[in-house]
């Protein structure tokens, strides 16, 4: 490995893995080689903390990047082109054998022009100067008897524009070792990697000498009670202003005061400080007075009209930061918005915020993707841990869904959740231990469902046993167990799926797993026949009352589907062998024979079926029954 390759990952996880200078996970690392040929940077989107000898870095032909800067054709090129020319340009001035998919940072031109090692962070210490009024004057104060003299940038796009102006400076005849990047950030370089970490250690300590005052007031245990009901208005507003799904998470920080204060309210002005708060956060934290969707809703189209996108954070007094989204991704945002609150609170203290320009934001924009045909809805999967219930959760987790697995056997949800996590890793779940047939369980899952997701659009109804008698020997409790759990549990479960979806107000979908002897009775099997016919008249009936609410209910008949299957156990499988008088081994391919289509029934053919009754590509069914079964029953 060479050297400078060495200093850069020294570099780079020594400040990525201090909170303290990393907000989030931004900011670039350079280092050229010792002939100053060749430079190795930091991989746009990767973290600073997690780049090794193998990945998160691209190396460049230090003199091609500078020809970028020096031409004068691209300075003359339309703004919304320019930023994709110089990227190729870039891109072709690499010099290893890395995908090229991966592209080097969006930086990259200006550390080509700096010293042979750079570090480029955004730390709160140094925003809040580089973001308010009075920063400038502040900074010049700050470092007037000091040798180290930061030379103070004035805002430009990032990427080309940036590395004009640094390039001018440069070209004056003034190379200063410290940048103060107007609503950006910092930058130091030097010939060692251990002069630039001192030189950034010596900035910082000295803007950290110049402490402003905290924000005090903590958040208030007694608004616990009011989580829930915020996150569904907040969800509700976000749909009706944009028509987008969204999970909610909430989040307490002891750094944050969420305490009604006027003035902090005043600076969070929708509009950006950095491109990162833009880029993340859609401009500044929402603040929510009461969980009254209309207004919430008005706030949100208010910011759409200004260029700024969906917002990601909510602060409500005494109650806490409500983030647009969920595991890990919220978790980082949660870090994102607490920091840029700290930024605006100390850069109030300085002459006042200074926000990015509307005209600044075109340029930031990136652009949208399609989504999966599910992004952002709410799911519940009873019966998740095994069977047509684990492929429904995987298959609802594939369509873009956060699913809550729900399931008496908490250990074989957490195997379903494991198994989503290796196929899907940006899918989130969670794992809730439920006995459906008892209302109390059902209540405290639903608890857990909103702490963790922040509300419902989806619920199917997948748990159920199948207890194989004949009439004459079923014993009572087995007939009692199969209505308990196929019938009350479907009730206990909709009724407070249905509860929650009402109140917020958005297009929601109920999923009834029925079954094809709901359709046409077999033989042996009175509980099960009984309990999927009366699941499919259920389903109607909820749909009658349900519609106007815009709650479409639906039931789905699956054929004999034995991958995975906890119905189809070997005891099972003896049982039906002896109705039919085959071999156990012959059940399965007996059961294909009967179909139309020859051909068995996997859990994927039902999760398809599933998704596609949820998605809105089914927005006006409801009623009705779907039979991913082969063509073994037709419905009449």
């Amino acid at each position: 490995m060479e050297k400078a390759l060495r200093e850069l990952i020294k570099i780079s996880k020594k400040v990525g893995s201090d909170k303290f200078l990393v907000l989030g996970a931004f900011g670039n690392t350079s280092v050229k080689s010792r002939d100053g040929k060749f430079m190795y940077i930091k991989a746009s989107g990767t973290s600073l903390k997690d780049m090794c000898e193998f990945s998160g870095w691209r190396r460049l032909r230090v003199q091609g990047v500078r020809q970028i800067v020096a031409d004068k054709g691209l300075a003359d090129s339309a703004k919304e082109h320019r930023h994709i020319k110089v990227a190729n340009k870039v891109l072709a001035c690499c010099d290893d054998n890395i995908n090229p998919t991966i592209k080097p940072s969006v930086e990259t031109c200006f550390h080509s022009i700096l010293g042979r090692c750079v570090i480029h962070l955004h730390p709160v210490c140094i925003l809040k100067y580089a973001c308010s009024r009075d920063g400038k004057q502040e900074i010049e104060k700050i470092f007037q008897n000091e040798k180290i003299k930061p030379h103070w940038v004035r805002y430009a796009q990032m990427g080309y524009d940036l590395a004009g102006k640094i390039n001018r400076i440069a070209d004056s005849g003034n190379s200063p070792l410290v940048l103060i990047l107007q609503n950006h950030g910092i930058v130091v370089s030097a010939q060692q990697p251990h002069q630039a970490l001192e030189l950034l250690n010596k900035v910082i300590s000295r803007c950290k000498t110049n402490p402003l005052s905290e924000i005090k007031k903590q958040h208030k245990d007694s608004a616990k009670e009011k989580v829930g009901e915020f996150a569904l208005a907040i969800r509700k507003a976000i749909y009706q202003a944009a028509g987008t799904y969204t999970s909610v998470s909430h989040f307490t920080d002891k750094k944050l005061t969420f305490a009604g204060d006027k003035d902090l309210k005043k600076i969070c002005t929708s509009l950006p400080v950095t491109p990162d708060e833009f880029i993340y956060l859609h401009g500044s934290v929402e603040f929510v007075g009461e969980p009254r969707v209309e207004n919430i809703t008005r706030r949100i189209k208010q910011r759409m009209n200004k260029g700024l996108g969906l917002p990601a954070a909510f602060l409500v007094d005494s109650v806490g930061l409500f983030i647009a989204e969920n595991g890990e991704k919220a978790a980082f945002l949660r870090d994102v918005a607490s920091n840029y609150l700290l930024v605006r609170q100390g850069a109030s203290q300085l002459g006042g915020v200074k926000t990015l320009q509307k005209r600044h934001l075109s340029c930031l924009r990136g652009d949208k993707k399609a989504g999966a045909i599910l992004q952002g809805q709410i799911a519940i999967v009873t019966g998740a841990g095994s069977g047509v219930g684990r492929s429904i959760a995987s298959g609802l987790a594939k369509a873009g869904a956060s699913v809550a697995l729900f399931d008496i056997d908490k250990q074989a949800a957490q195997e379903t959740s494991r198994l989503i996590s290796d196929e899907f890793a940006q899918a989130q779940t969670l794992v809730v231990k439920c006995d459906v047939s008892n209302e109390k369980s059902v209540q405290n899952a639903y608890k857990k469902l909103l702490a963790q997701f922040g509300g419902l659009d989806i619920l199917v109804n997948a748990a159920g046993v199948a207890p194989a008698y004949s009439l004459v020997t079923m014993p009572v409790d087995k007939w009692r167990k199969a209505v308990d759990i196929n019938l009350s549990g479907y009730f206990l479960m909709a009724k407070s799926a249905a509860t929650i979806m009402i109140q917020q107000g958005m297009p929601a979908s109920i999923i009834n797993i029925s079954s094809k002897s709901g359709l046409q009775a077999s033989k042996n099997n009175s509980a099960y026949n009984a309990t999927k016919s009366a699941e499919i008249h259920m389903a109607r009936g909820w749909a009658m009352e349900l519609g106007q609410y815009g709650i479409r209910v639906n039931s789905v008949c699956p054929g004999n589907v034995f991958e995975g299957s906890g119905i189809w156990n070997r005891k099972y499988i003896e049982v039906c062998a002896k109705k039919y008088g085959i071999k156990p081994s012959q059940v399965i391919p007996y059961y294909v024979n009967k179909t139309i289509l020859k051909r068995e029934v996997k859990g994927r053919d039902v999760a398809d079926s599933v998704v596609f009754l949820c998605s809105d590509k089914a927005r006006t069914i409801t009623g009705q029954i779907l039979v991913p079964d082969g063509g073994q029953v037709m419905v009449r």
